[in-house]
């Protein structure tokens, strides 16, 4: 019998061991998505690219409360929070610049 309990305790420390290797690679995996999205945040705002911060920016608040239920690392969430509120800014900024750009062309014509 004391050979069963040492082959299930030899099974859950596997276990734990390839949730914690899982839990690993995918956190590898959402920071390189993070920082890609983190990119297309910072980087020139232009009206071309507007919807495409648009979609991440959905994607990217759809999936947050499972993100934030799957990944055991805070700073994983921490992250997404961050490029999030980047893409935030990122929108809002293009807009403002969209509505610069239409004024002086509205202003121009009178």
């Amino acid at each position: 019998m004391e050979k069963h309990g040492q082959v299930a305790s030899l099974c859950l420390l596997l276990v734990f061991d390839a949730v914690e290797l899982l839990n690993e690679i995918v956190k590898v995996f959402l920071m390189q998505l993070l920082n890609f999205a983190e990119a297309v945040a910072i980087r020139r705002r232009s009206l071309e690219k507007l919807f495409q911060i648009l979609d991440m920016y959905d994607a990217l608040f759809g999936v947050f409360p499972d993100l934030e239920a799957m990944v055991m690392d805070e700073f994983v969430c921490t992250e997404a929070k961050r490029v999030l509120a980047g893409l935030g800014r990122a929108t809002k900024g293009t807009f403002m610049e969209f509505e610069n750009v239409v004024k002086r062309e509205t202003s121009s014509l009178c």
